[in-house]
């Protein structure tokens, strides 16, 4: 079997030497079949992978949440299977399946929103504005664990909320709203645990309506989030669904698994067990582990 290991250039910045060693030692360590391809201005993830899709490959995503939502767009409907390392600011999809893979494939659920794919969370409103702020996630001068607690900041000061028409299965309301996050995994935003009970293959998806209408109100559910009571919260609602659309009148940006998506309506249906993950763990270890020397 061979493995392609896709290295986001611009999420690892200056560890890219470090990681392209550190995978290029592991994997002639376990003697795999492997080739290191890295994304630049000229070559983009889509342009090198589009060379594998007749292959029946592993393809890693090395970096954050975002290289992995492109390689999964990349890949799906092909035979090849998907990995991660994680090496980016949020790494929510490596939180979400750290109690859910086993050695070797593993089937998950995946997404359609609109005509995109993804694997993990779909977020609307402040979440989604803070998520697609590049000014702070790329932001050299903001250390990487705290990009996401600045741009809650500045989020908040600049807070207003959005009038959605949220419909699933026979129901359908408009409301103003603040957060409407669309789950399969668990995690979302650096590390909040959104979706405690989410399974990757069940095909369902969790959807968390946040009703917090003023700065006040945000600030008390991102509490609550933190604190994991945000379940039992009056400002949320939880309903699940195998699908999802968001309305708007005018163009908003949702972010889909670090990947920001423009329209005035998102349509979102789960296919179930669609994409394989491949899972090996010897492999995560020994590149963390040359990680952490360096």
């Amino acid at each position: 079997m061979r493995h392609i290991f896709m290295v986001n250039r611009f999420s690892l910045r200056e560890r890219l030497d470090n990681y392209v060693k550190a995978i290029d030692e592991v994997a002639k360590e376990l003697g795999l079949d492997y080739k290191i391809e890295i994304n630049d201005e000229n070559r983009t993830t889509e342009d090198i992978l589009s060379q594998y899709k007749k292959n029946d490959y592993v393809i890693y995503a090395v970096g954050g949440d975002g290289i992995l939502n492109r390689v999964v767009n990349a890949v799906y409907g092909t035979k090849n299977k998907v990995a991660c390392i994680p090496a980016g600011t949020g790494n929510d999809f490596n939180r979400s399946i750290n109690d859910f893979f086993e050695e070797g494939d593993n089937l998950v659920d995946v997404i359609k929103c609109n005509d995109r794919y993804l694997v993990n969370v779909a977020c609307f409103g402040v979440d989604a504005d803070i998520a697609n702020d590049d000014k702070i996630v790329h932001n050299k001068f903001i250390p990487r664990p705290l990009q996401y607690k600045v741009g809650v900041l500045k989020h908040i000061i600049l807070y207003k909320p959005y009038t959605f028409t949220l419909e699933w299965d026979k129901t359908s309301k408009k409301s103003k709203l603040s957060i409407v996050t669309v789950c399969n995994g668990g995690y979302y935003g650096g590390g909040f645990h959104v979706n405690p009970n989410g399974i990757f293959n069940d095909g369902v998806l969790d959807a968390y309506i946040v009703y917090a209408t003023n700065r006040r109100q945000i600030i008390k559910y991102l509490v609550q989030l933190l604190r994991g009571k945000h379940e039992t919260s009056n400002l949320v609602e939880h309903v699940r669904s195998d699908n999802f659309t968001i309305t708007t009148e005018t163009p908003i940006e949702g972010n889909l698994d670090g990947e920001s998506l423009k329209t005035t309506r998102f349509e979102m249906q789960v296919i179930p067990k669609s994409l394989t993950f491949y899972h090996n763990e010897e492999l995560l270890k020994g590149i963390s582990k040359k990680i952490g020397k360096k």
